[in-house]
């Protein structure tokens, strides 16, 4: 499977996020050293994709650039498994927040959040298909 995708994205994405992590840690007055620490774990993550993704099918899945069809198969089918857990996480915390006497509005956001964005991926992809 050929694709257009640079092997830089990701690493280069992960840095940007890191950098605005330990930017948002300062912003809370953190220090230095904190936000250091949050930026390293960040960048050790792309650090780590981009030597290993030559190497390594599950690497180079996590870089964005699958092998092949079986692994971009493999892909889809871990991205459905963890958005089926998720939605049961989200209403489990739903209910016991709700339950508990707690404010279970973030659960509620998070969850309309999915499943807004799982019809609309119905939708889209249907009328494309």
């Amino acid at each position: 499977m050929t694709t257009g995708r640079s092997r830089f994205i990701v690493p280069a994405v992960a840095f940007v996020l890191g950098l605005v992590i330990a930017a948002a840690e300062l912003g809370q007055h953190a220090t230095l050293v904190q936000a250091a620490i949050s930026f390293a774990f960040v960048a050790g993550y792309a650090i780590v994709l981009l030597l290993l993704q030559s190497r390594s099918d599950v690497a180079s899945l996590l870089s964005g650039l699958p092998r092949d069809e079986r692994w971009a198969s493999i892909n889809l089918q871990a991205l459905s498994l963890a958005a089926q857990v998720l939605a049961v996480v989200l209403v489990g915390a739903f209910l016991v927040t709700s339950f508990g006497g707690g404010d279970s509005m973030p659960y509620a956001w998070v969850g309309a959040v999915f499943a807004v964005a799982y019809l609309g991926g119905l939708a889209w992809y249907r009328s494309r298909g």
